[in-house]
């Protein structure tokens, strides 16, 4: 499936910068300085989406680099008409993939609780001991989710994109987006339900 009207056409950065596709090509004529410009730019989505498959900080690192030097190796094969997001989108998550593929046959996956960032989403019980228990349940709600669901939460909820910045990240339309949005909040609130009764400031019926 090709990509949809909303997430068709370069985009250009927060400081007006020069549309994706520019830079695109100009990587593939061998301007370095272009890819540093796309990279930045793409930092944060391609560490989201590492962190949706990846747990620990040192791996979303390397995972994140590797998509990085991938799409480098990879920028002569790329189409500089297409959208540029999807394609590094397809990367990341291929790579993170294989991480934790490569981390399931080679050592236990270890129990981590999920970054403050997660933890601090709504309202908070009021011990410690809630607060740990939270976590612990939340970060296993996340991994639990379906993959996409999980990687647009994670853009969304956690990193701030709108909708229709995830779905041109992820090469979805918006309205695929705020489905994936809809029912992995829906199902976080139901694991967490038991630890947030009687808080009058958070009603799981409600959704963003």
């Amino acid at each position: 499936m090709g990509p949809s009207q909303e997430t068709k056409g370069d985009v250009e950065d927060g400081a007006g910068g020069p549309p994706d596709g520019v830079l695109a090509r100009r990587v593939q004529e061998g301007d370095r300085e272009a890819f540093e410009l796309l990279a930045r730019r793409y930092l944060r989505p391609v560490h989201a989406v590492a962190a949706s498959f990846l747990r620990e900080r040192a791996d979303v690192e390397d995972a994140a680099q590797e998509t990085f030097l991938r799409a480098l190796e990879s920028m002569r094969t790329f189409d500089a008409r297409r959208p540029f997001a999807p394609w590094l989108y397809q990367i990341a998550r291929n790579v993170a993939r294989n991480r934790l593929k490569w981390q399931s046959r080679h050592r236990a996956a270890s129990v981590t609780a999920v970054e403050e960032s997660v933890a601090d989403q709504g309202s908070s019980p009021a011990s410690r001991v809630e607060r740990a228990e939270l976590r612990k349940l939340l970060a296993v709600a996340i991994d639990d989710l379906p993959e996409q669901r999980r990687t647009a939460f994670r853009l969304a909820d956690v990193e701030g994109y709108t909708p229709t910045e995830v779905a041109r990240l992820m090469g979805l339309t918006a309205g695929a987006v705020r489905a994936h949005l809809y029912h992995a909040r829906r199902r976080l609130r139901a694991r967490l339900a038991p630890l947030l009764t009687g808080n009058d400031e958070e009603d799981p019926r409600k959704t963003r």
